[in-house]
Order: C-alpha cells, then sequence, then structure tokens
C-alpha cells in the first residue's frame, strides 16, 4: 500500500503506466512459476527413470554416500538426489547419468517453527527428492560448454581449497567458492553467535574485491576504462556460478552490473535507484528469492546501508544492526549483545586485513606456501578471538515475535533511521521490549510431545512459565556410525524451546537410559541451562550413560528418585520405580501431575508387568490423557491397564517406518477397544496441548487443531 500511494503521490502518468505494465509481467511471472512447480510436484511415492545432468561441484560428500540438487534432461525438473554410488564422488567433470530411483516430495517441517526444507528448496525450483537405487550409465555430457567449464574450474579451486592450511581452506571456500560445509559451522562458531554471517554470504565484500583486484590487473595492463567495465560486467556473471550462485550473491552482482552498465554509457545513477532495478531484476529471475532469510537480510542491509552513509562508524554500526534484528530474531530466535561491538570491531579488521590476506595468500601458494602459512596462523587467531567473545555472556534468547508485531518493529525501525531522535525510537523500544514480556511469560502453559522420529522428548511448562520440564530428550542411533553422535534437537525441540524463549530448564527427566530416550541430552546439556536432571535411583551408576553427560554437567544438579518420593518444585507425582536399577525399560520414571484440572500420565517404556505392579500399589490411579508406554508397543499398555486407568486421549511417539513397527497393531486394537482417542506423531507430526484463561485445546503440526 506504501508503494501503491508512493507511485500515486508523484502524479507522473509515464511512470504509472510502467509501473503498472512491470506489475502486470511480473504477475505472470508468478503465476507461471508457481504452476510450473505445482505441476513438478508428485503426489505419491513413484519409482523413475531418468537422465541427471551433474557438475561436479555440486555434488556434496556424506559418510553415506553424496547428495545435491541435479536437473533431469527430461523436462528441466530439479531433484534433491541422494545415493551411495562412490563413483559419482570421483568425477571432476560434468557428466550425464542414467538411473533408476524413487521420488517422493521433500518433507517440510513436523515440528512447530522447526526449518521448512520444502520452502527453502521450493524457493530453488526443486519440489521432489530423488532416492538413486542404482547408476545404470555415465555419458558425457552434452549441454552447454562454458557452462561446464566453469563448474570443473569451481571443482578445480575447492580441491586447490582443500590443500590450503586450516583455517584458511575454510575462509577460501566460503568467501569465494560459496561453500559453506560442516567444518565452516565447527571453525567459526563465533561468526555465527555474535552475528557475523553476513560477511561470508550476503554482504558482498568479497565481489568488491575481486572487482577491485581485476580493475587494478586490467589497468595495470593499460586498457581503456570502457573496456575494463565491458570485461568487468562480463566476467561477473561467471564468477556467479564460480562462487556458488547463492541469492545474496546474485544482488552484489547485479547491483554492481548495474551501476557499471549506467557508467559505460555515462550515465548517473542514485545508489537508491541501483538498489532499487537490482531488486526489480532479482524478483523477476528468481521470484521466491524473498522468501529465503538470507535475501531478506541482503537486501534490508543494502537498504539500510544507503540511508546511513552520511552517519558516522558507530551510528552506522547501530543502524545497520537495528535494521537486520527483527529478522534474526524472527528468524533464529536469539541474538548477542556483543553483536554491534563485534560487527563495529570486525568489518575493518575483515575489510582491510583479512580479505587482502587471504587474496594475497591464494595468489602466492602456488609459488611459496610460507604466506599461507602466516596467514593461516593469523585467521587462526582471528578465529579464537571470535570464539572468545562469542562464550562471553550477552546472549539473548528473545523468542519469535508474531508476525504482525516482527512487521511493525521493521518499519518502526525504518522511521528511527529516518530520524532516531523521534519519538518512535521510544515506540520501538517499548515493541522489543512488549514482545519479550509477553514470550517470556505466556498466558497459557502447555504439553508437548516432539515428533523426534523413534524415541520420546516431552515439554510440560506451567503458565507464566513458572515451571518448565522436560521429559526425555530424543535421540537417534547412526547405525552405520554409532562412535558418532549427530545431535537432532537443535533443529526439533531446542530450536523450538528457544522460538517461545525457554533459554532454561528447571527439571529434566531421563525416564530410562535408552539412546532414543537420552541420546540428545548433550544438545540440551550444552545448549540450554538445566537446574536439575531427574534420573531414577541406579541410573547413576550407568558407565556408559554418565560418560557421555558428565562434560555438560556442570552447571546441573543430579536427583536421584522412586516411586513416592516427594522432590521440591517438580510438579509432578513418581509412580514408578518402585527399587533402584540401572535404567532399563523396567526401571522406566513414571510420572503423573494435574493440569487445567486433567490428569496426566508418562509411562515412559515401561512394559505390561510394569504397569500391573503400579496398578497393584495405587489401585484408584486415574488419567485423563496417557503417553503410552515404548512408543505403542504389543507389551506395553496392557488391555487391564487402559480399563483401569481409562484415559480419554492417548498420545504416541514413535518414528515413521521404524524397524520396530510401533505403534504395533495389538496395541491399536486395546485402545480401539476400550473407546480411546489417540493421536500418534508419525501421522500429526508434533502435538501439543494448550490451556490457559481462554480455555484449552490440541493443536498438531502437520493437521492443525484437533477437535
Amino acid at each position: 500500500m506504501f508503494w501503491i500511494i508512493r507511485i500515486l503521490k508523484l502524479k507522473i502518468i509515464t511512470v504509472s503506466k510502467i509501473t503498472t505494465l512491470i506489475v502486470v509481467i511480473f504477475v505472470f511471472v508468478c503465476i507461471y512459476t508457481n504452476l510450473s512447480l505445482k505441476h513438478n510436484l508428485v503426489e505419491q511415492d513413484k519409482s523413475i527413470s531418468t537422465t541427471l545432468i551433474i557438475y561436479p561441484d555440486e555434488i556434496k560428500k556424506t559418510k553415506q554416500g553424496y547428495y545435491g540438487i541435479f536437473k533431469s534432461t527430461e523436462g528441466n525438473k530439479k531433484y534433491l538426489a541422494f545415493g551411495n554410488d562412490k563413483r559419482l564422488l570421483n568425477r571432476s567433470t560434468a557428466c550425464e547419468i542414467e538411473v533408476d530411483g524413487k521420488i517422493t516430495q521433500i518433507d517440510g517441517p513436523r515440528n512447530f517453527n522447526q526449518f521448512d526444507s520444502s520452502s527453502y528448496y521450493k524457493s530453488l525450483g526443486v519440489m521432489n527428492k530423488l532416492a538413486i537405487n542404482r547408476i545404470k550409465s555415465f555419458k558425457s555430457s552434452h549441454g552447454n560448454k562454458i557452462i561446464e567449464w566453469l563448474h570443473y574450474f569451481r571443482k578445480q579451486m575447492m580441491d586447490f581449497a582443500d590443500q590450503l592450511p586450516n583455517p584458511l581452506d575454510v575462509y577460501t571456500k566460503s568467501l569465494f567458492l560459496g561453500s559453506m560445509d560442516s567444518s565452516f559451522n565447527d571453525e567459526l562458531t563465533g561468526v555465527k553467535t555474535l552475528g557475523l554471517i553476513h560477511l561470508f554470504s550476503i554482504s558482498g565484500l568479497h565481489v568488491f574485491y575481486i572487482v577491485s583486484l581485476l580493475s587494478m590487473i586490467l589497468k595495470r595492463l593499460k586498457i581503456t576504462k570502457e573496456t575494463r567495465l565491458v570485461i568487468t560486467c562480463l566476467f561477473l556473471p561467471t564468477y556467479f556460478i564460480i562462487a556458488g550462485s547463492s541469492v545474496g550473491l546474485l544482488r552484489s552482482i547485479l547491483s554492481v552490473e548495474i551501476g557499471m552498465i549506467f557508467s559505460l554509457f555515462k550515465r548517473n545513477i542514485t545508489s537508491l535507484d541501483i538498489y532499487s532495478i537490482t531488486l526489480m531484476v532479482n524478483l523477476f529471475l528468481q521470484p521466491m528469492m524473498l522468501t529465503q532469510f538470507g535475501s531478506q537480510l541482503s537486501y534490508a542491509l543494502a537498504f539500510a546501508l544507503i540511508y546511513t552513509s552520511g552517519m558516522s562508524t558507530i551510528k552506522q554500526t547501530i543502524m545497520m544492526n537495528l535494521v537486520s534484528l527483527p529478522f534474526v530474531i524472527y528468524k533464529l530466535y536469539e541474538w548477542h549483545m556483543l553483536t554491534m561491538f563485534a560487527n563495529y570491531l570486525v568489518i575493518p579488521i575483515f575489510s582491510i586485513v583479512v580479505m587482502p590476506s587471504i587474496l594475497i595468500a591464494l595468489v602466492t601458494y602456488p609459488l611459496t606456501k610460507i604466506i599461507a602459512g602466516f596467514v593461516a596462523m593469523g585467521l587462526k587467531l582471528f578465529d579464537n578471538g571470535l570464539n572468545l567473545v562469542g562464550n562471553l555472556p550477552g546472549e539473548i534468547v528473545f523468542g519469535k515475535p508474531n508476525i504482525l508485531v516482527t512487521t511493525c518493529i521493521f518499519v518502526v525501525t525504518l522511521l528511527v533511521l529516518d530520524n532516531y531522535k523521534s519519538k518512535k525510537t521510544l515506540l520501538l523500544i517499548l515493541l522489543y521490549v512488549g514482545s519479550f514480556i509477553w514470550i517470556h511469560y505466556p498466558i497459557q502453559g502447555e504439553v508437548s510431545f516432539f515428533d523426534v522420529g523413534q524415541g520420546d522428548n516431552i515439554l510440560v511448562r506451567t503458565p507464566f512459565n513458572t515451571s518448565i520440564t522436560v521429559i526425555d530428550t530424543g535421540g537417534k542411533i547412526n547405525f552405520n556410525d554409532q562412535n558418532t553422535i549427530h545431535y537432532q534437537a537443535p533443529k526439533t525441540s531446542i530450536n523450538y524451546l528457544k522460538s517461545i524463549g525457554i533459554s532454561h530448564i528447571d527439571n529434566l527427566v531421563f525416564t530410562h537410559q535408552d539412546f532414543d530416550h537420552t541420546g540428545d541430552a548433550g544438545a540440551f546439556l550444552s545448549e540450554l541451562h538445566v537446574k536439575r536432571l531427574i534420573v531414577g535411583s541406579g541410573m547413576q551408576n550407568n558407565k556408559q550413560l554418565m560418560d557421555r553427560i558428565k562434560k555438560d554437567m556442570k552447571r546441573t544438579k543430579m536427583q536421584l528418585v522412586l516411586a513416592g518420593q516427594h522432590v521440591s518444585d517438580f510438579p509432578f507425582y513418581i509412580y514408578h520405580p518402585f527399587k533402584p536399577g540401572p535404567g532399563s525399560n523396567d526401571d522406566s520414571i513414571v510420572l503423573g501431575t494435574t493440569m487445567n484440572n486433567k490428569k496426566w500420565l508418562f509411562m515412559g517404556d515401561l512394559p505390561s508387568s510394569g504397569e500391573l505392579d503400579i496398578l497393584n500399589k495405587y489401585k484408584n490411579l486415574k488419567a485423563d490423557y496417557l503417553k503410552l508406554g515404548h512408543h505403542g508397543s504389543k507389551n506395553s499398555s496392557s488391555n487391564q491397564f487402559l480399563k483401569s486407568i481409562h484415559p480419554k486421549m492417548a498420545i504416541i511417539s514413535a518414528g515413521r517406518n521404524n524397524r520396530y513397527h510401533h505403534p504395533n497393531v495389538e496395541t491399536l486394537d486395546r485402545i480401539k477397544l476400550n473407546h480411546i482417542g489417540y493421536l500418534n506423531t508419525q501421522n500429526q507430526g508434533m502435538i501439543s496441548y494448550r490451556y490457559g484463561l481462554l480455555g484449552s485445546h490440541w493443536i498438531t503440526e502437520l493437521q492443525g487443531e484437533v477437535q
């Protein structure tokens, strides 16, 4: 609406006509793009044989094999393909492979506020994933030879970067080749924590240095200014492919290209005009690009840079951080108080020292490795300094504001950008403070069952967050590499906790020692402040479990419990275990509580024999809502137990297509026989019961509100 008012206020008929024409064309482009994507989406799983075009630099290596976005020769469809044929990893040139495989839809999020990979890949034009079962043949590619050569060159550069000393290799691949693998996350933790990731992916700083270096070389060769501009304009699209073709990079290259084209024709153009034309061209080329966080942040920061160019460095740093903050907290939920200080201090160092040093090291490496070694040492010190600052206190888990509130914050921020001495600054502060209080002191409580695959992970919190308890952590066993633990909680349950403003847990309960209940304990203990760990008496002697968590237990007290024991500030009654044990299924902690006048019972993995022991001791035990034992196994949830407890609703936490075939058909039959409704994370994804002053309801990630 602001844009329409702005156009009408100009009162220039020509501008209105041209704008209308561009908008109409853009709408048709969007409709065509959307229809094409819908046409490519498979409704159900199916087996296919197809031919894929493979560029060697786009093959991502995993422990099991490979994956990547590959285009089919049939209809130019893109697939997120994966397989385990090692022959593909040895390719250095483009090729076409004929494959047999199975295509399925790319999964959407199965937990609230989880990263939506289906939307992300849709923005890249990818709707389906392809599991490659067999590569039938390799043959030479018949595509564009120039593009093939550029991908070949990028592959050679990536191999060259792998030879460089650490962390020079990581910097080279991330800055100049657009490749950010696991080594980037492991090496540059301080960069992520302090919000400096924009230096690597969206700022366009590397484009500036590449253009400057090329211009300097051409100038030394006595080439005229006009010819230099033409050569640079032709070079930048090739560098776009070499540098990984990211959305942030596209903005930077388009901006430089547009500025140079106007300069070539000796026409003056303002920074704002360049920005606007870049945005329009980018939208026509990639209509869905603004759905990506990196693209949003890139354009927001570029816009802020234009309007803060006349400010002092300190004011500009503050304003740039204020503009990016709404995007950061809405997408990442947390922010470090030292981010502004880090940006103020690091950006000049990065621009004046780090980037030139890396370029010098790369250019001289074929001649001498000494300079690269010194630069690598300097980068290591630089990383250690950033990691040290990033580990200092000051990280704020803000939570995810409402989208309308986030929009208001961003609009007010832009108004503050125009005049930071006005009353709008106070309004901006009130919006942030109000959002923080609303998120951190919610008027409703919840009981949520995360979809962590085959495992248990449950959140129980009361209104205003007066008590926060997590029962089990989930955990996925990697049968191919059991010595390496890959935590999934940071992407699922911990991610959700941070999105609702939770940075601490009052009580973390291990119902028993199984990996699918405690495997992600390390992630919870290290990323969140866990005040107390509650385990069944005897589990402290389980060496395997204790060895896994002891390094992260510095801030956490351990509480051993048995049935009937009262634990202060723990809003649950303990019904099991009756005696100490090593933490097997038979020793599972069983918890009961009352919330919103509803009785709850959480059974861990307790088998039927334990259920009968509980019934014998607590003869009048009832529950409105029951978390079934052992993921719906036939050895739990006996008919006698269900009939005695007689819940209204049962909740099953089990993985899709799990190897144990949970929930068992016999268990489901017993549930139906006793007229008990049930919800299953396999079908509904994350399951949440919300209650408070405005009433109560069940809501699931995949199917919405449950009646």
